[in-house]
């Protein structure tokens, strides 16, 4: 009796670590880039402003993504600074990027999309904001905490 006990112990340890294997086999070859691990940040570029579902992340890779509901192009640009949100240096109806330090950005795009990218977010104070001129100064701005 001892036998059978001990053969069916380690028939279910066998079988424990095979499963472990194939699940940790299977979660590194979705095909899918995406890492299940990736911090997310969603954002609603509108006219005129812009709404994020969170106002901190870790440092670190971030998944962002960047939805238009607004009725004309817009951009999301990442400036690390301790400046007021609404105090960034603008020249020629924008805020001028050689003033400030932009850490990455989604470019233009058009009303009613959506656009992703992954960004490296050191840790600090960012203003987010969309650089098209006169958005920013009617209103399209933000603050996010890096941690």
């Amino acid at each position: 009796m001892q036998r059978v006990v001990w053969g069916a112990r380690a028939a279910m340890a066998a079988a424990l670590l095979v499963a472990g294997a194939a699940a940790g086999l299977s979660a590194g070859c979705g095909g899918d880039d995406d890492d299940d691990a990736t911090p997310r940040l969603n954002a609603e570029l509108f006219d005129w402003g812009i709404k994020l579902d969170r106002t901190s992340v870790p440092a670190g890779d971030v998944r962002v993504k960047a939805k238009n509901t607004g009725t004309t192009a817009h951009e999301l640009v990442f400036v690390r600074t301790d400046l007021p949100e609404d105090r960034l240096p603008v020249k020629e109806k924008k805020v001028d990027e050689e003033q400030v330090e932009v850490v990455g950005e989604i470019e233009e795009f058009p009303a009613k999309k959506s656009r992703e990218a992954t960004l490296e977010l050191p840790a600090g104070r960012y203003v987010l904001i969309c650089n098209i001129a006169t958005h920013y100064e009617l209103g399209m701005h933000t603050v996010l905490e890096v941690q």
